[in-house]
Order: structure tokens, then sequence, then C-alpha cells
């Protein structure tokens, strides 16, 4: 039988130093800014175990993560990395902003000229053949402008995120870098 000293533990059963107890986590990123995600995560003392494609949405990437949980320097390393975590955040919404705004004005300058088109169309119905010649051609310019616009508004939309984005992105590197020489 096994000597148990004061302290309760058997000294027969060894201690295992070489146990690393694990944090784990999941993140859910979107599939083209996985990348980053995973190299601002390893900057935190993060190991990217596995990324899964989520069900729901096919352009998004759950990266399933695992840390040692003595990491040093702990409190500071978690303030970075909500620091960085924020970045990404406003890094993907800025993204998504410049497909949204351009899609925005795009379906609304479309709609329009299906109201066009449609008025065109009860137009015919009413005899009106004057009156809906011009109302079907401003319906079809109407459509021809929300192809065009998208293009415009998203460039437009694209140059004035543009210089937000790269601020952003000093922002997760500085944290990462800050990081480093934390875990360092």
């Amino acid at each position: 039988m096994a000597e148990v000293p004061p302290g309760g533990r058997p000294t027969d059963f060894p201690l295992y130093p070489d146990y690393i107890g694990y944090e784990y986590a999941t993140v859910t990123a979107d599939r083209d800014l996985e990348p980053l995600y995973e190299d601002t995560y390893r900057s935190f003392g993060w190991i990217v175990e596995n990324a899964t494609t989520t069900v729901p949405n096919v352009n998004a990437v759950a990266l399933k993560l695992k840390r040692d949980r003595r990491v040093r320097n702990r409190p500071l390393i978690n303030e970075l990395q909500r620091t960085a975590e924020n970045a990404l955040a406003c890094i993907r919404a800025l993204e998504k902003s410049r497909t949204a705004t351009a899609t925005g004005v795009a379906l609304g300058i479309g709609i329009a000229g299906s109201a066009f088109l449609a008025g065109s169309v009860f137009a015919i119905e009413a005899g009106l053949w004057l009156l809906s010649i011009p109302l079907g051609a401003i319906g079809l310019l109407g459509w021809l402008a929300a192809y065009l616009a998208h293009g415009r508004v998203k460039v437009r939309k694209t140059a004035q995120t543009a210089p937000l984005i790269d601020q952003q992105y000093e922002i997760v590197y500085g944290a990462c870098e800050q990081a480093a020489r934390l875990l360092a």
C-alpha cells in the first residue's frame, strides 16, 4: 500500500511536471480573414487546432483554439487580445459596409426602375401607348443605372474605408507585437 504523507497524496504516484492545462476557445471568422485571425490568435499564445466551415454560413470558418492556462502576464495578454478582437470586428464591419452600401443603392435604383416598367405595362393595358414607351425606357435605364451605381458606390466606399481599415490593421499588429514581447 502506498504511504500517505501529511499532505494527503500517496508518495508512489508520480507528479506530472510535464502536464499542461489548456483553455479552449472557438472563434468564428470570415473565410477571407481566416489567415489574419490565425496569426492574431497565435500572437496571444493560442494554438489553432483546426478550422471548419460553419453550417449556417458557408463563408465563415470556426477556428478551434487552445492555450496553456499558465500563460505569462495573463491579464495584460487578455487585455491586448480584447483590443485586437475589437479591431478585427471593426475590420469585418468595414469590409461588409463596402458591399452593403453599394447593394442598397443599387437595389433602390433597381426598384425604382421596376416601378417605371410596371407603370409602362399598366399604360399599355390602359391603351396609352405613347406614355408606355417613355416609362419603359426610363425603367430599363433605371436597371442599367443600378448596375453602374453599384460599381461606383463600391469604389467610392472602398476609398473611404481603406484608411480606416488600415488603421484597424495597425491596431491589431500593435497588440500582437506587444503580446509577443510579453510572452517571450
